[in-house]
Formats: C-alpha cells, structure tokens, sequence
C-alpha cells in the first residue's frame, strides 16, 4: 500500500528500528539503575563499588537511549525534507537486509538509480569515523543485494544525511557524500546526469527490496530477550556470589572462616580454591616457622594458643584503611572473634606477642597497656625464669643453654661451662629448641 507525501512514493514508514534500540535502552538504563541502587542499601560490605558501577551503566544507557530518540526525529526529518522529489521517486524507510544485524535508515529509488542514506542526528568528532564506515557499509551491502538478487551491478552512492547543518565541515570522505537536510534534494536530482534506471528494472529492485525486509524481519536483540538474559547473568553471578561469601572464602565479607594457622600472628582464611593469608596487624608472635631463623621462645606456645582459639572458627576482620597487605601480599587486618573481643589485643595479654604498631595507630596506647601489663605480671614471653635453677648435683650430664646467646650446649662440648646468671637447663634437645635455642657448634 503506497503513502503519499506530496508527489513521492512512501512504501513503508521509518523508525521501527530505532523505537526497538531506544526501547532497549530504557529498558537496559531502568534495570541497571534499579540493579544499583539495591546494591547499595543492601548491608553488605564494598558492595558499594560495584553499585556505583551499576548506577554508571545505568546513566551510560540513558545516554544511549536520548540518542536514538534524536534519531527517530532526525528520519522523519530526513523523510519531509525528500517529499519535494516527484513521483518518479519510490523511498522505502527502515531496511534491514540479508546477513545484516542493523538497518538502512533510507533506500530511495528513482530513475536516476538506488541511494543508500544514513541519517545522523548529532555532530560527529573528525576523529570518529563510524558514520563513514556506516555509510560505505551500507551502500555496499545494497549493491551487493541486488547483483545477487536480480543480477543488476550498478553504483550505489552513499549518503551520509545530518539534521546538524555544521557537520558536514567536521568529516570528509571521498566515498561518502556528507550532506545537509536543506541540499538533500538537489544532491538527489543531480544524480539524474549520472545514471538511468529503467521502469521494468526499478520495479523488480523495488519488490525484491520489499520481499527480502517483510520476510527478514528486524534482526536487533529486543528489550524482552535482553531482560531475559541479564536476569539469567544476575541469577548466576548471585549464586556464585553467595557460594563464594558462605564458603569463606572473601576476606572482605562481613564473617570470614580461619581454616589454617601458620603461627601466632599468621592464619589462613577462606576454603577450597579460595584462600588468604592474614598477618595479624600491630602484633608480633615469635618464630616457629620462618626458615631462616629457629624457634624462638614461647613461639609454640603462641602457636597452640592462636590455633586453640581460632582454627575453624568465623570471624570479623577489620583493616586500617591504607596499606591493606605487607610485602609478602599478606592482608594486615585486626581480627575479631563472635563475641566481639579482639584477637590481637589477647595475644599481647597473655605474653604471646609484642606490641609493633606505630605510635600514630589508634589502637597504640591499648596495646602499650596490656604489653606492659603482661610484662610486670611476667607472661609468656617476659617471664623471667624458664626453668629453676637447680643444685649444682642435678646439673651433672643436662644440657646448658646460654640465656644471652640462645647457644645450648651438649655434656661434654667445649665451652659447657656457662657463668651461671645466663644458665638455662633443658632435659631434651628437643626442649631446647622448641624454647628458640641453637646447638652449640663445638
């Protein structure tokens, strides 16, 4: 059924595609704002972040979504400013042809040949090239149509139409023809010189331009299958979220499990593939397993007690806000255990640690008082006598170690004669090292 505008044949109306695209967007700019500003109440740490992410997309696709309601005004501007061509002149709006996923905004035919016109509502940057290429993509997808439709090889100009009368000085091209609403008409007349269409032939790239759209259909993604798919992506990565926080395994979430203790102030939190070393911050346990030094006292001690107390069990970890991991990429964070007491500080009270936070920390001054706490009360590492010292009958055949060198020596090494201030006596080598002391060499 023909639609006539003055003089000029209009075979079908324009802008279906760009309603479809346009109502994606609304679509896509709704879901992702509303996604965000779930986000973002939701009582979840740093999920904060990937809100603002959402809220940016969100504003991003309604951008995108004015973009294509300037474009359905400026193919209906682009339509009133052909209807002065006779009627001789056919125009078909919105094509979308085989093996293209986007659309012809205008094909016109007439006697002096086919015109592929792409319509711009905006002002493009001379740097971006996209309206070019779309322009020759389209000319050469229709002129590659009807060579292997009707077998008719003819040239197709490109047109590249905007409603902005300064943009044609921003782009230049010598394929594409850049041209304005008001010269729209007399570029197309012009065209008469160039070429000639035959009525018979005209009539047969008409119908099989019609056959092809009706039949192809418009090919875009619709708000509908977009919605569909986005709720599918957003069900998986909850699932996989969810998995991943009740396994333990996001030191950032709000309970977290230690499923390994490396020493005293060192423990692994998460399970399976997912697992981080916690260094606990402002403390400092002594050695057990650091490979170049021995174990040193109390060490085992502060070990046992960190294990007792948290392997295996949920808790809170809470970081200083700069400088979250150590050289080694261990997290440096306070860790609170489910009655709300802190770890870190129970180390240092019982003699297991001492205190190494800088002084401008604010957790300095408590610490500095439970360390000297721990030091007039004489626990665990500031006790000040390891074993008694026993009568000079019972020291026959033990094994010496040097209080100040950490040096033990074996009954009948040189140098077995310790002055007595400095002497430590163990029943066991194995007693002397797990006290932080070495064997003497002679």
């Amino acid at each position: 059924m023909f639609l006539i505008r003055s003089d000029m044949h209009i075979l079908r109306t324009g802008g279906k595609y760009a309603r479809e695209q346009k109502r994606l967007y609304e679509v896509k700019a709704v879901v992702f704002a509303l996604t965000g500003i779930i986000l973002l109440i939701l009582p979840i740490s740093h999920v904060w972040i990937l809100s603002l992410i959402f809220l940016g997309c969100g504003l991003y696709y309604f951008k995108r979504r004015r973009d294509w309601h300037k474009g359905i005004l400026g193919e209906k501007m682009v339509v009133e400013a052909l209807t002065p061509l006779d009627n001789s002149y056919v125009l078909i709006n919105d094509v979308v042809l085989p093996e293209r996923t986007d659309n012809i905004d205008h094909i016109l035919v007439g006697p002096n040949g086919a015109f592929a016109i792409e319509t711009k509502s905006y002002r493009w940057h001379y740097l971006n090239r996209f309206p070019i290429r779309q322009a020759i993509r389209n000319a050469a997808s229709l002129r590659y149509f009807l060579k292997e439709k009707i077998q008719l090889d003819m040239f197709i100009p490109a047109i590249l139409v905007s409603t902005d009368p300064n943009a044609t000085t921003s782009q230049r091209s010598s394929t594409v023809n850049v041209i304005t609403l008001r010269n729209l008409c007399d570029f197309i007349k012009d065209q008469r010189k160039q070429s000639q269409l035959d009525i018979e032939v005209k009539k047969n790239l008409i119908n099989e331009i019609l056959r092809v759209s009706d039949t192809t259909g418009q090919k875009e993604v619709t708000a509908k299958k977009w919605l569909l798919k986005y709720i599918g992506l957003l069900a998986v990565g909850l699932i996989v979220y969810l998995f991943y926080v009740f396994s333990g395994g996001n030191p950032y979430s709000k309970w977290v499990i230690v499923t390994e203790v490396v020493d005293g102030d060192t423990v692994h939190v998460g399970r399976g593939w997912r697992k981080t070393t916690v260094q606990l911050l402002c403390v400092d346990t002594p050695e057990t397993v650091h490979p170049d030094k021995p174990v040193e006292f109390m060490g085992p001690e502060a070990s046992e007690f960190t294990k007792k107390t948290l392997k295996g069990k949920k808790v809170h970890l809470e970081f200083k806000p700069l400088n979250r991991m150590d050289k080694y990429g261990r997290l440096l964070a306070y860790v609170y255990l489910s009655d709300g007491s802190l770890f870190n500080a129970e180390l240092i009270k019982r003699g297991y640690a001492r205190v190494t936070a800088p002084s401008y920390f604010r957790c300095y001054d408590e610490f500095r008082n439970y360390e000297q706490e721990a030091m007039a009360a004489g626990r665990g590492i500031w006790t000040t006598k390891i074993k008694s010292i026993q009568l000079p009958s019972e020291k026959i055949e033990k094994i010496i170690g040097n209080r100040k060198s950490k040096v033990y020596h074996l009954p009948g090494q040189a140098r077995y004669e310790v002055e007595e201030e400095n002497q430590v006596y163990f029943d066991s080598e194995e007693e002397a090292i797990r006290a932080g002391y070495r064997k003497a060499k002679r």
